[in-house]
């Protein structure tokens, strides 16, 4: 038999990965690969003080296991590396509480590559675990759900494929919690170095530069972040601010949004834990005491966004300003 020389290679950023880390290597190792090819998984650790360097470790040789420090770290610059240096045909991005939710993830994940070699980049599913609370929950579920049919394909373009004639506004939405790319356009188009939002700065690039993103609704992944209602607050003051840095997304500081804007999310939440067969009643019940904390601190993550933009834009100006004086 001929030796196997090709490979798919499958990258993990981790930082205190514990409980996830493990079912997560397990599920990438017992992936199914296409006739022919390899399995490289490859994991970077930032500084973890868990015990995820001690399991990552224990599995030898099956991981390709590099450690930096925790300053060194980006979340573009160092999938970019990671990009630069596997191995694989096709490079598949995990977060690290991001577990396949089949054997058949990683060809799924791939297929959209064999449709047109004008397809750049993946992201696929994510299924939120049952027992996340209701304002993330009900989020990855809204977001996920109106993409696409369980066993479709979706191709995204904002240029008709027969006359490059502007079809529509270019969608820019992409996940590196479950995605892939083409190894030969690592360099092509990379990642960018900016703190938050480097995969949709990729997919808008990508798009710019003339390929195509898919999404692979089968190629799913569980995954919902366990966040308390502090770290929600941070997560949605890193999400806005990265979307201004990276594609310029509009956003605006609002008191009224502020004041009110929790409201409305917070009914919906107490509708969808109500009517969710996954919650016991137990859990029903705290997360109605639990989800206008939620809401509101995603409102105050969002607007703290908005304010950030505004002060660096005047800070912009009185530099711009001192320069010419």
């Amino acid at each position: 038999m001929a030796k196997q020389d090709k490979y798919i290679s499958v990258f993990v950023p981790t930082y205190n990965g514990h409980p996830f880390v493990k079912p997560l290597i397990d599920a990438v190792l017992s992936q199914e690969l296409p006739d022919g090819y390899n399995l490289e998984l490859l994991i970077t650790d930032s500084g973890s003080k868990d015990d995820t360097i001690e399991v990552i470790k224990s599995y030898g040789d099956k991981v390709v296991f590099n450690q930096i420090p925790n300053k060194e770290y980006g979340h573009g610059k160092t999938r970019q590396q990671a990009a630069e240096k596997a191995k694989g045909e096709y490079i598949l991005f995990l977060s690290q509480d991001a577990t396949p939710a089949s054997e058949r993830w990683l060809i799924n994940m791939i297929e959209p590559f064999f449709i047109s070699e004008r397809v750049g980049c993946v992201f696929g599913r994510q299924i939120p675990r049952p027992f996340s609370v209701p304002t993330i929950k009900r989020e990855v579920s809204s977001v996920f759900g109106g993409l696409g049919a369980p066993d479709s394909i979706v191709i995204h373009r904002d240029r008709s494929l027969v006359d490059n004639h502007h079809t529509n506004a270019l969608n820019s939405f992409f996940s590196d919690v479950n995605s892939a790319i083409r190894k030969d356009l690592v360099n092509v188009v990379p990642f960018q170095d900016v703190r938050y939002a480097e995969d949709q700065a990729l997919a808008e690039d990508m798009q710019n530069n003339g390929y195509l993103k898919a999404y692979s609704p089968s190629g799913a992944v569980w995954h919902s972040n366990e966040y308390t209602a502090k770290e929600y607050y941070h997560r949605k003051f890193d999400e806005y601010t990265g979307l201004i840095e990276s594609v310029n997304y509009d956003i605006e500081p609002s008191i009224k949004s502020l004041s009110l804007g929790w409201i409305r999310p917070t009914i919906q939440d107490w509708k969808f834990a109500k009517h969710d067969t996954e919650y016991n009643l137990r859990a029903k019940i705290k997360f109605f005491f639990f989800s206008p904390l939620y809401n509101f601190y995603m409102q105050l993550g969002k607007y703290h966004a908005a304010k950030y933009k505004n002060n660096s834009a005047k800070r912009k100006v009185i530099s711009l300003e001192e320069k010419r004086k």
